[in-house]
């Protein structure tokens, strides 16, 4: 099963860039047409599309969304460096050392300095 992602409007589009580099399917909310929706219709898509949502929007850490949703998972960026170098390189962090929690649907929150990485059903 190919891995796609969905980068939410908050997301710069350097790390579609990274991610298609790096062989994933990936797309933006700006590139789809679908900048300013709520949140819940971004769940939306990510249940229909089988996409991963990627996001700084640290609503989307809220667990009972996470487990109501029959969604791939999220990757949700809190850190306080906000440079997009810091952000593609704790993406390229990430795939590099936890590609494994891509197979199965995990809530993984980056911050400056740890990674949490939370189960899902």
């Amino acid at each position: 099963m190919k891995i796609t992602f969905l980068l939410d409007e908050n997301i710069p589009f350097a790390l579609l860039d990274l991610l298609e580099e790096r062989g994933y399917n990936a797309t933006h909310l700006k590139k789809i047409g679908k900048q300013g929706i709520k949140n819940g219709d971004v769940y939306h898509i990510s249940e229909d599309q089988r996409m991963w949502i990627v996001t700084r929007d640290a609503d989307f850490q809220n667990l009972r969304n996470f487990y109501t949703y029959k969604i791939p998972g999220i990757i949700l960026f809190k850190m306080t460096r906000s440079k997009t170098q810091y952000l593609l390189e704790a993406m390229n962090k990430l795939l590099d050392k936890h590609h494994d929690k891509l197979g199965r649907k995990h809530l993984i929150i980056i911050e400056d300095h740890e990674m949490r990485i939370f189960e899902g059903e």
